[in-house]
């Protein structure tokens, strides 16, 4: 199994990568990478730093868990409103 590499290691091959004259394929041999790997990195990091590389990981799981909260207080405000505008109604009937 290869070793998952966090945002910032990657962000420290893909640097050493451009600051050193080191080949494409040295420097996945040193860090067992695939090259097509190396270039993903490569390409995110060129398009968007370190921010790119840090991929799906806890960030998208606190997001999705977070939507989750938020969708469920977006139904109980439903419910809540739904609940005012009948005794809302019923108010208008009885004048």
């Amino acid at each position: 199994m290869s070793k998952r590499y966090s945002p910032q290691e990657k962000a420290s091959i893909v640097m050493e990568f451009f600051s050193t004259r080191i080949s494409t394929a040295e420097l996945c041999r040193k860090y067992d990478i695939p090259p097509a790997t190396f270039l993903d990195w490569k390409d995110k990091f060129l398009q968007g730093g370190k921010r790119a590389l840090a991929g799906r990981g806890d960030a998208t799981k606190n997001q999705t868990k977070e939507m989750g909260n938020l969708k469920q207080i977006i139904d109980e405000i439903k419910i809540a409103n739904n609940i005012l505008k009948k005794s809302l109604r019923r108010t208008k009937r009885r004048r």
